[in-house]
């Protein structure tokens, strides 16, 4: 069995089934990493049949409101701990 993942997105259609996304994921998998946080690129499948091998991944809102349904990710690529841009707060306020 894979390990275990959560995010936080904006929207559950940020995560477009099949095609590789950037998401920041926390480790939930019980041992002396857990909670470790780190940005990766990844390809999610909302059906644990159509990636068998995969990680878990729980999805949670901005607010923090877990969706019921988990998904199954690969990691495709570590982007890295820090990833340059505006931060999350100052892309989600009205101008």
């Amino acid at each position: 069995m894979g390990k275990e993942y959560e995010t936080f997105v904006r929207s559950i259609d940020e995560l477009a089934e099949g095609q590789e996304v950037q998401l920041t994921i926390r480790d939930l998998t019980p041992g002396p990493r857990k909670y470790r946080c780190r940005v990766v690129k990844a390809i999610v499948y909302n059906s644990p049949d159509k990636l068998p091998d995969g990680d878990t991944l729980r999805v949670r809102s901005w607010t923090g409101v877990m969706y019921p349904q988990p998904r199954m990710m690969r990691i495709v690529k570590e982007v890295g701990d820090i990833v340059p841009g505006i931060p999350h707060g100052e892309t989600l306020r009205k101008k």
